[in-house]
């Protein structure tokens, strides 16, 4: 990336988080001006051992029952885990709890929710602090959970008021990105992100207090257990020269929005989290680009909540004053960072949205709204003496001890000192872009963010080794499909003959200078491979009756050939149905005899054997992408998708074996499904049913009779020559279905 030595103070528009799609709406789960009611219910002897002492750090979860009362109703689940949750809270008399919706019940939720968590926040007199943490950060646009204040009972007990946590699980990921199948870790202390060597097995550590759950615990994709991007993040910190760092580090992590998120994190006084305690946040590895990015994670110690320190002044490029954080201790040495840290936050300062006034505003609608509740709640007296008073005052005065401010204090204080301390903040320039691989049809997809409102962000592209060529990225709607009103930048251009590409972005800003990225071009290949010698032959995308697999189970399946003229090894060979995983299934090592076939079992189920893949696929509209990595990148080998829906026990293939018509297969006709056996071929009968003119009857041709019933002019589904399209001719198209012509 192009480096920038000095720049011009201008205002900005700061840059999204790239790959966040909206922040969802609360939803009934989550009320914003109602204190709804929760109930639990369980054994009195489960609920005796979850509070017991003893307990206190068992995730041992007791069948209960959840019900949840608002102005809009009561809802009721049956049969729900039930458990502790929280790191020293578990010790506290004002426990926190999680609930579980699938743990007994599989696939169990509760309005798209599987988990909830209910926190006691029993170290925050206000019992505001997260919840204005969280609804801060979702107004500025962050990823963070959405939340509210409930009552909480337990068998009829009156437990308190209780902050309302959505879960961050692969749930809350599809809520917020297009693309939500990456791996997400969530990291607890020590998580320092220090290098651990090449191996991606040594990131799997667990602390010497807890055996169960490693630092760096994986939440998705468990099954493959791939901690590579915790290695490339980790090993690149360590180990990138000075001159390579930035470059190195912005190609595996996001960057701006690490410092944007830093900013946010340093002026509520987050400091039990990376840059402050090791502790307390996600790492989502993004399918679009391969970038990690850092999630904000549990910020009840924030807004004068200090066990330590004196964080109302802390210096801003100066957080970690316990122990190392190689990434952030790293990247506060580069001076870009270091001022484009800052101007973030003196950008959230001169808002006004970081104000004592705007706090305490909204701190006193919160507080009205949950002081029924705060006041019957007799718990919340127990852990530290909080009386009424330190409750009602909570928003302007110290409570004293770990409580050095009032909410609206520590706010004009951190504000102040901020702003002050980023004096010499530049305004960021900054470009992050990426590619979709494999190309399957001859067309690169290009997409870029740039920072700040820059005059024009285009790409740059050489094909099959010739000079760069200039293409302006931008929304006209004929060349590209850009966001440029929010820094999102977008094109889409078709290369048919092209083999490969090299290929950059960059944006360019009213005082001359034109950040790049990637640093060095990046290659794409626009052919399929020919050395490949295997092809997708058919699919099955429903099966229900038609075949068994080793387990006895009806999976859906697909089928390779061979169609080369000697026995091949399948070892090198991705199978996925996601453009932006093409990793998503890895073929084991095999060896496929000339014309012969090997069926996959597409049912995520890789405990049943070796050729099932670690997905399912969707009969009514997927696609299958068979693909290689080929020297510098992503290269396909076949591609097929449909996006009609398949019935049942039909399959989708190749009239013969490798050929390029693709055609319907039905069972009890001349042309039936043939997995792991040479395709059936066309059919030697005149087809009249065959509507769509793809030499076979199938679901386009019902849909096309059907969607002419009743035509009395110009109908190409009149079969029987009547003069209108009627039951005759839908029968027709019936009883002809699955002919191969």
């Amino acid at each position: 990336m192009t480096r920038l030595l000095s720049v011009v103070y201008l205002a900005a528009i700061a840059l999204p988080s790239l790959a966040q799609d909206y922040v969802p709406a609360l939803g009934p789960a989550f009320l914003a001006d109602e204190v709804a009611t929760v109930r639990l219910t369980l054994a009195q002897d489960d609920l005796d051992f979850i509070l017991n002492p003893d307990n206190a750090y068992s995730n041992i979860e007791w069948p209960g029952t959840f019900v949840y009362e608002s102005s809009a109703g009561t809802d009721t689940v049956t049969n729900v885990g039930i458990r502790l949750r929280g790191n020293t809270s578990r010790n506290a008399a004002k426990k926190s709890f999680k609930v579980s919706f699938n743990s007994f019940t599989p696939g169990g939720a509760w309005n798209a929710l599987e988990k909830l968590n209910l926190n006691g926040n029993h170290n925050d007199p206000s019992m505001l602090r997260a919840r204005m943490v969280w609804e801060y950060m979702r107004a500025q646009g962050y990823v963070a959970p959405r939340v509210s204040h409930v009552r909480l009972y337990i068998n009829e007990e009156y437990k308190g008021v209780y902050i309302n946590v959505e879960h961050v699980d692969e749930n809350f990921l599809k809520k917020r990105f297009k693309h939500d199948h990456g791996n997400l870790w969530k990291c607890t202390y020590p998580a320092d992100l220090a290098d651990l060597g090449n191996d991606p097995e040594a990131y799997k550590f667990n602390p010497p207090w807890n055996v169960e759950q490693r630092t760096y615990e994986l939440k998705t994709n468990q099954t493959v257990d791939d901690y590579s991007a915790i290695r490339d993040l980790c090993h690149t910190v360590g180990t990138a020269s000075d001159d390579d760092f930035e470059c190195a580090l912005e190609a595996v992590f996001d960057v701006d929005g690490f410092l944007k998120l830093a900013a946010a994190e340093i002026l509520v006084g987050h400091w039990d989290n990376y840059i402050g305690n090791q502790n307390n946040f996600y790492l989502y590895e993004r399918p679009s680009d391969g970038r990690l990015m850092m999630i904000c994670y549990d910020p009840d110690n924030t807004l004068g909540i200090e066990w330590g320190g004196n964080w109302a002044n802390q210096y801003v490029y100066d957080w970690d004053q316990w122990g190392t954080k190689p990434l952030y201790d790293r990247m506060m040495q580069v001076e870009q960072y270091r001022t484009r840290l800052g101007w973030y936050i003196r950008e959230l300062t001169e808002s006004g949205s970081f104000s004592g006034a705007a706090w305490l505003q909204h701190g006193n609608t919160l507080r009205t709204l949950i002081t029924d509740a705060a006041l019957e709640d007799s718990y919340r007296t127990l852990d530290y003496g909080f009386n009424d008073d330190a409750f009602l005052n909570s928003l302007t005065t110290a409570w004293g001890g770990h409580v050095t401010q009032g909410i609206a204090s520590y706010v004009d204080t951190r504000a102040f000192s901020a702003f002050i301390q980023t004096a010499d903040a530049q305004f960021p320039r900054d470009i992050q872009a990426w590619v979709y691989t494999p190309v399957v049809d001859d067309t690169l997809r290009v997409k870029a963010e740039a920072a700040g409102s820059p005059l024009s962000v285009q790409l740059h592209l050489s094909v099959d080794g010739g000079p760069f060529e200039e293409w302006a990225m931008n929304d006209d709607g004929v060349s590209g499909d850009g966001l440029a009103s929010d820094g999102r930048h977008g094109l889409k251009i078709h290369l048919p003959g092209v083999d490969q590409v090299s290929w950059y972005c960059s944006a360019t800003y009213s005082d001359g200078a034109q950040p790049t990225d990637p640093c060095a071009p990046g290659q794409v290949w626009i052919s399929r491979s020919q050395e490949v010698p295997f092809r997708l032959n058919e699919v099955m995308a429903l099966n229900n009756t038609f075949v068994t697999d080793e387990a006895g189970g009806y999976a859906d399946w697909v089928e390779i050939v061979n169609v080369g003229n000697s026995p091949s090894n399948v070892q090198g060979l991705h199978l996925t149905n996601r453009r932006s995983e093409p990793q998503r299934f890895t073929f084991p090592s095999f060896t496929v005899d000339a014309g012969d076939h090997r069926v996959l079992w597409c049912d995520n189920d890789l405990e049943d054997g070796p050729l099932h893949t670690s997905f399912n696929i969707e009969s009514s509209a997927d696609d299958l992408i068979l693909s290689v990595w080929d020297t510098f990148g992503w290269r396909c080998v076949d591609h097929i998708e449909w996006d009609v829906q398949q019935l049942p026990n039909t399959s989708y293939g190749r009239e013969t074996d490798g050929s390029e018509t693709w055609t319907t297969f039905v069972p009890n006709t001349s042309t039936p499904p043939t997995p792991n056996a040479p395709n059936a071929g066309p059919g030697d009968q005149p087809c009249p049913a065959d509507l769509t003119g793809d030499g076979a009857v199938g679901v386009g041709d019902v849909l096309l009779v059907l969607g002419e019933f009743g035509c009395q002019t110009d109908c190409s589904a009149d079969l029987d020559d009547n003069g209108t399209v009627g039951v005759n001719d839908v029968l027709a198209v019936l009883s002809a279905f699955g002919e191969v012509c």
